[in-house]
């Protein structure tokens, strides 16, 4: 099984490096049949630059680029959308939770699952280094805001590692439309909307102090709930209805 690794960033040049390394020694060990693609989001550092001067020899590797800042969900599809493996695997480009927990997920891809979520409230998940009170109140507020808005049933939507069928999740990536902090919600919501096995695993997970979500973007995800609960009942109206095409591949 081909595995493909998207690794979103903005501006990670101090970051990105060691969790390359970590990548590339674990998955040629384990499995080799990979490749890596960063995704450089309109980066105002040398993001690019560093990572193809230390990197750039591995064939695995690809570094994808495009003009300005769009935000991880536009940069998790545009990575998705030119990987070739069976399965993709997004995460975070500072690992906040560690390559290795990959081998948690992959089982779920065996059992039929298209979608795998890592959950920081899963009962087998272990917080290394919480965040900040406050940012963990307003995240498990967040995520009780998604299931009595949207419905989804998850306690933790927003843990950036998920693993998916690129096939089958094609449809659902085609459907959306939001590109920033709500990208998770959405994804979540459209692949149950559209009948997608969805799972989620226990996943170790260390808050990196760097990792920020201004005000804004945070209030801009509430709005956006509404908007993904409409989108998902009108995509299951129209399965329903034998409307929609791609419902299943």
């Amino acid at each position: 099984m081909k595995i493909s690794i998207v690794l979103p960033a903005y501006n990670e040049a101090l970051r990105i490096l060691p969790s390359l390394q970590r990548i590339f020694a674990f998955m040629q060990e384990h499995h080799p049949d990979f490749e890596v693609i960063v995704v450089d989001d309109g980066s105002s550092d040398d993001t690019s630059d560093v990572v193809r001067r230390t990197f750039g020899n591995r064939h695995q590797l690809s570094v994808l680029s495009y003009g300005g800042n769009r935000g991880k969900g536009f940069a998790v599809r545009y990575g998705a959308g030119r990987a070739v493996g069976e399965v993709v695997l997004f995460s975070d480009a500072d690992l906040s939770t560690p390559v290795e927990d990959i081998d948690k997920m992959l089982p779920f891809m065996e059992q039929g699952y298209d979608l795998v979520i890592g959950s920081r409230a899963h009962a087998g998940s272990e917080i290394r280094q919480h965040q900040h009170f406050a940012r963990e109140i307003a995240g498990k507020f967040f995520n009780v805001c998604v299931r009595l808005i949207v419905g989804v049933p998850f306690h933790d939507t927003q843990c950036g590692f998920k693993l998916f069928r690129r096939e089958s999740m094609r449809p659902v990536l085609e459907q959306m439309k939001i590109d920033r902090f709500a990208f998770d919600v959405e994804l979540v919501a459209l692949a149950m909307a559209m009948g997608r096995k969805v799972g989620d695993a226990p996943v170790v997970w260390s808050n990196s102090p760097a990792s920020t979500v201004s005000f804004w973007s945070g209030l801009e995800a509430y709005t956006e709930l509404f908007a993904i609960r409409r989108r998902a009942r009108r995509i299951r109206a129209e399965l329903a209805r034998g409307e929609l095409g791609h419902a299943r591949i």
